[in-house]
């Protein structure tokens, strides 16, 4: 986050100062009066100038949703951003046309973006914020296909009492599985192999 100390004769022209060399307008920044000004002292001791800290006003939440217009702009897919705080991280949705080009082959597209946008969000307010990023409701679709696809393993190895290996998934889309099938009676989830080949094995539980 930007900010520069202004000094000045008076406090106005200490903040004008400041904002000049942050190209600020006032409404878009917050001001703090480090030290007032002080008039010297029958010419033996020096007045003192006003100094303020000015810092640029951000709100991640309206910059992440500028941030992916602009990144579709330039990736010339036309879309409408939808965007809201919830549960202490920044959620975009995505609406439109061509949104198979955005999501890409299980989502990787759309996760990559994910983390670029996430990136840019954290590199501007210093702190971790973290971003979600879906595209004509993807990512439900997803959760949904990945629980039912779960559960039908789940099935299949209590019938043939034979594990069963799902698809190589992110870490995110595991831990759906796992959570799908956590407290089972009859199975046990585990991953195996190595990123990006990572998959869960459903297998029935052992004595």
């Amino acid at each position: 986050m930007r900010e520069a100390t202004g000094t000045g004769k008076t406090v106005e022209e200490a903040i004008q100062v400041a904002l000049a060399e942050l190209s600020l307008q006032r409404e878009d920044a917050d001001i703090t009066i480090v030290e007032l000004p002080t008039k010297g002292l029958l010419g033996i001791l020096p007045g003192k100038n006003a100094v303020v800290q000015v810092r640029e006003r951000f709100d991640p939440v309206l910059f992440a949703a500028e941030w992916m217009e602009k990144t579709l702009a330039k990736m010339r897919l036309s879309g409408r951003v939808g965007v809201r705080y919830r549960d202490d991280r920044i959620e975009l949705d995505i609406t439109g046309n061509n949104m198979g080009v955005l999501i890409g082959r299980r989502g990787q597209t759309l996760d990559a973006l994910q983390y670029i946008a996430t990136l840019a969000v954290n590199r501007k307010t210093g702190n971790f914020v973290p971003v979600q990023v879906d595209a004509g409701g993807y990512r439900e679709k997803r959760r949904q296909s990945i629980q039912s696809n779960a559960l039908a393993a789940k099935q299949k190895v209590v019938r043939t009492g034979r594990k069963v290996a799902l698809e190589p998934m992110n870490p995110a889309e595991r831990r759906l599985v796992h959570m799908a099938l956590s407290g089972d009676a009859e199975v046990v989830t585990y991953s195996i192999d190595e990123e990006p080949a990572r998959r869960v094995v459903v297998d029935l539980k052992r004595d």
